[in-house]
């Protein structure tokens, strides 16, 4: 079992160096969609399983022969990543298909951009606090009021991004993120609409000034922002088992974060909680104790749309369902969700096959969102809804798989469409380019 940890943890550290090398070279960018979905891969498909291996805490889960699983699991670790980057890196598809969905390039002044991310801010909270108690549309408005808040901060990094110093900026970056924290924090419960509207804020001064520093300034400009990232994160993790976020009031959960035990908290963010524990479950529970669901998950990204009024027998995901069906103890079954990331979901939808088949997907879908970037690396139409999208690309790997890929399209074409009026009523037309500081992607 340690001899497997190990195995997981040197791919953790080569994907890393991966990330870091590309990085540096400038062939794939630092903070792309690619990464982002990296990142959450090894905290909660390699860390996660290798935690759990090494220690033997299964956090309830009942691993019969930890391991002969961790072995196997291993072994689509390692499968699964290689064919992802296969997908990514050598397949042309996803990449001829989004260099067609190129938009005009379009200016608007970033006086007018930040008095728009102060008014997406004033639309999103009464989405927020009205919003969920309007039949039909309940859950659609809490997660458009999340995205809406999302790219008001990709915005507000966009225009920091070049005016750093500009005090009036600063002001308004304060006065607009903290009002995103209070749309991502109010009845929350998941951390990811605060990593949405956190990691918005760095996407946007990315692309806009960032990404075209020499690697030490990059640096530089982003660590403040990122620390800020882990702190805010963290505290948050380590309040959130302890009390109930989602019932408390933003002041007592702000409050709480104040005086919140950070190392700890990052500690449990970074350790990727019981996902390793639920996919060396499902290992030993598919197909010899539960059945089989060939590719469900593909196939729900399609249903998603269907409302239940309309479909009252529509499946649930399998993370609505596995603290039932692995009994686990001490926990509200009705309410937790445990997600075994995308290998475990793999796992029960089709085992070795299904999960080839998911590492292609997911590798053309990301090489798709990366792509229509690098094509449009100077238009903020694409950039600044691409930001809206962040959370749910980190989570993307832990899962649910299909509803966090179709939450990815939503906030990105609702936040592309709202973007496009502004721009068509208020922007100018500018001489079309696809400049890029460097090549990425070969």
């Amino acid at each position: 079992m340690n001899f497997t940890s190990v195995l997981l943890y040197f791919l953790s550290l080569l994907l890393c160096a991966m990330v870091l090398k590309q990085g540096l070279s400038r062939s794939v960018d630092f903070l792309s969609c690619r990464n982002l979905y990296l990142f959450g891969f090894i905290v909660y498909q390699l860390v996660s399983p290798a935690d759990a291996l090494r220690t033997e805490n299964f956090h309830g889960f009942n691993v019969v022969s930890p391991e002969q699983t961790g072995k196997i699991f291993l072994m689509y670790a390692y499968l699964f990543t290689g064919v992802f980057l296969l997908s990514y890196h050598k397949i042309s598809l996803s990449r001829n298909l989004a260099r067609k969905f190129s938009v005009p390039q379009r200016d608007i002044g970033d006086s007018f951009l930040l008095g728009f991310a102060v008014f997406l801010i004033l639309v999103a909270l009464p989405m927020r606090f009205v919003g969920p108690s309007i039949p039909w549309i309940g859950r659609a408005s809490i997660n458009s009021s999340i995205a809406l808040a999302a790219v008001a901060c990709a915005i507000t990094g966009w225009v920091w991004g070049n005016r750093r110093l500009n005090l009036a900026v600063i002001a308004m970056m304060i006065l607009i993120v903290g009002s995103s924290f209070v749309v991502g924090m109010t009845g929350a419960f998941g951390r990811r609409p605060l990593v949405s509207i956190v990691l918005g804020l760095a996407w946007g001064a990315y692309y806009r000034r960032a990404r075209y520093m020499k690697p030490v300034n990059l640096v530089v400009m982003l660590s403040p922002i990122l620390i800020f990232i882990v702190l805010v994160v963290s505290a948050f993790t380590a309040i959130r088992h302890s009390r109930d976020t989602a019932q408390a009031r933003i002041q007592d959960t702000a409050r709480n974060m104040a005086s919140a035990n950070v190392k700890a908290g990052s500690k449990d963010l970074f350790s990727g909680q019981s996902v390793g524990s639920a996919v060396l479950w499902a290992i030993e529970s598919w197909p010899s104790k539960f059945e089989t669901r060939p590719l469900f998950s593909l196939k729900f990204m399609v249903g998603w749309y269907i409302p239940r009024y309309f479909w009252p027998e529509k499946p649930a995901p399998l993370s609505t369902e596995i603290a039932t069906l692995a009994r686990l103890k001490y926990l509200n079954r009705d309410r937790i969700t445990i997600p075994p990331g995308v290998i475990g979901y793999a796992v029960a939808e089709g085992g070795l096959i299904a999960v080839v088949i998911y590492a292609l997907f997911f590798g053309q879908f990301l090489r798709f969102m990366d792509e229509l970037i690098r094509t449009n690396i100077l238009n903020p139409l694409i950039i600044l809804p691409a930001g809206s999208a962040t959370g749910h690309l980190l989570g993307l790997a832990r899962g649910d798989i299909a509803v966090f890929t179709n939450l990815i399209i939503l906030s990105f074409v609702a936040s592309f469409a709202i973007l496009i009026l502004a721009f068509k009523f208020f922007g100018r037309n500018v001489q079309p380019t696809n400049w890029a500081q460097w090549p990425q992607y070969q």
